[in-house]
């Protein structure tokens, strides 16, 4: 008995071409299935209390006034509670110009550079650390909101205590 036969047939069963097609989409379905399982996951972490360092960048005053300490925190997306700011702080935004052949920081009028401390509860993984649903990593953009503001905060740093 021939592997192929004059129609193209494997073992007389199923055509070619066929066969190929369902080799691609079982080969399709299990990478599929491994990629998904591979998600990490902070389900077996223990919650610990802990601070979350953030600026919110080049904002104008109307903003700045709005960022209150004791006001809670949300992310944007999922709506999903972050925390609660413990303090607040800002400064004028600075930008890099060229100032007689150098370059110099120089601040911008009407904007503002917001420091935030934010008390909340952390997972803690070897990969990331979890606050809500959300993973937070130093160098990240979440998007906040609460009552008063929706705005961008960059992650500046995550202290875990205890």
């Amino acid at each position: 008995m021939k592997l192929i036969d004059k129609k193209g047939k494997i073992f007389g069963l199923i055509n070619i071409i066929d066969f190929f097609v369902i080799l691609l989409i079982a080969l399709a379905i299990v990478f599929g299935a491994k990629r998904l399982s591979k998600t990490p996951s902070a389900s077996n972490a223990q919650t610990k209390k802990g601070i979350v360092y953030m600026d919110i960048i080049e904002v104008k005053m109307a903003t700045v006034s709005k960022v209150k300490e004791g006001d809670p925190l949300y992310d944007y997306d999922k709506g999903t509670y972050l925390g609660k700011i413990k303090s607040v702080s800002y400064e004028p935004y600075k930008e890099e110009v060229e100032y007689q052949g150098k370059f110099v920081l120089a601040e911008v009028p009407e904007k503002f550079v917001v420091h935030v401390e934010m008390e909340c509860d952390i997972k803690e993984t070897e990969e990331f650390y979890q606050v809500g649903s959300e993973q937070m990593r130093v160098g990240y953009q979440e998007r906040v909101k609460n009552k008063n503001i929706a705005t961008f905060a960059t992650i500046m740093d995550v202290k875990v205590e205890g």
